[in-house]
């Protein structure tokens, strides 16, 4: 099989812009002392893909939501009421769809998880109430407020996506030389999936909410495979799918779009809690030496 490429770890260029790939980029920091024989590997960033489907939600709530608010008023310019509605719930589903399809293209990423982060939360509920209020009262002041109040609630959704897809997407591995990696003898906090190293996930530990976040996470070691060389790769999982590099400094907060509504809106970790509580690799397996096709890459960009 082919050698592990010199970019396996530091990813693509083109994924962040012109130039050579930096050995750190600004948010990376060292991970803590226990797992400092572990490597990041980048992966994709994806918030980049989000911006020509949030550009069109913004036309669909518009396209749809300014008819229905003339039409609330008494000033209707002929648009029938279905399809205003249905442009205006349009500018809502397409973040969610756009979101699900951008999750298909992550590592182990999960379109169905990204669907029941996005629905099932009482911003839905709300929605479906505004919905409904509109379409029982198309004319008159509640159906002006529901309008309204259906701004602010778009935003969130948009803020919350797209801080997501803004954190960092990486995970960290760590190269082994035999296949039973002490999985019998796993810390008690996780469980265990497999006897011995498999490509596919092997342990989980799950993370409640407060604990890392305002959300629940779920850590999971997984084996990969690269080349000729096994790896156990440790996956930050959070509940959309997608697998967030829990090892990043407080300037994460500056490369975010929404820095100051993305806290408040998106379940996003808090970097400072992962540094404490992260605790210790759960196993100590025998360590295989870094395939030297990758050593050069750091030297050579440090």
């Amino acid at each position: 099989m082919a050698a592990p490429s010199a970019h396996f770890l530091l990813g693509e260029a083109n994924w962040f812009g012109k130039g050579r790939l930096p050995a750190r980029l600004p948010h990376e920091i060292d991970a803590p002392g226990p797992w400092s024989q572990w490597r990041r590997q980048r992966l994709q960033p994806h918030l980049v893909n989000f911006l020509f489907p949030a550009a069109w939600s913004i036309f669909l709530l518009a396209a749809g939501g300014i008819p229905l608010l003339l039409n609330a008023i008494g000033h209707g310019i002929g648009m029938e009421l279905r399809l205003g509605l249905s442009l205006w719930i349009g500018a809502f589903f397409l973040l969610w769809l756009s979101a699900s399809l951008i999750s298909l293209n992550q590592t182990e990423g999960s379109a169905a998880k990204m669907w029941i982060w996005n629905i099932f939360r009482i911003e839905t509920l709300h929605l479906g109430v505004l919905v409904w209020v509109i379409y029982t009262e198309p004319v008159g002041s509640l159906a002006v407020v529901a309008l309204l109040i259906s701004i602010p609630l778009w935003t969130s959704h948009l803020v919350r996506i797209a801080t997501l897809l803004a954190w960092p997407s990486g995970r960290w591995l760590l190269p082994i030389a035999h296949v039973d990696i002490g999985l019998s003898n796993i810390d008690s906090e996780w469980t265990s999936e497999s006897k011995r190293w498999a490509r596919r996930p092997l342990a989980r530990r799950n993370v409640s909410s407060g604990e890392m976040g305002d959300t629940r996470f779920e850590l999971i070691l997984f084996g990969v495979r690269e080349g000729n060389q096994d790896f156990i790769a440790f996956h930050f999982v959070h509940p959309s799918g997608a697998i967030l590099d829990p090892f990043v400094g407080p300037s994460i907060g500056q490369s975010i779009p929404f820095p100051r509504l993305g806290p408040i809106f998106a379940d996003v970790p808090n970097s400072a809690s992962i540094q404490e509580r992260i605790g210790d690799p759960p196993v100590s397996p025998v360590v295989a030496e870094w395939p030297s096709e990758l050593i050069p890459g750091w030297a050579e960009e440090e």
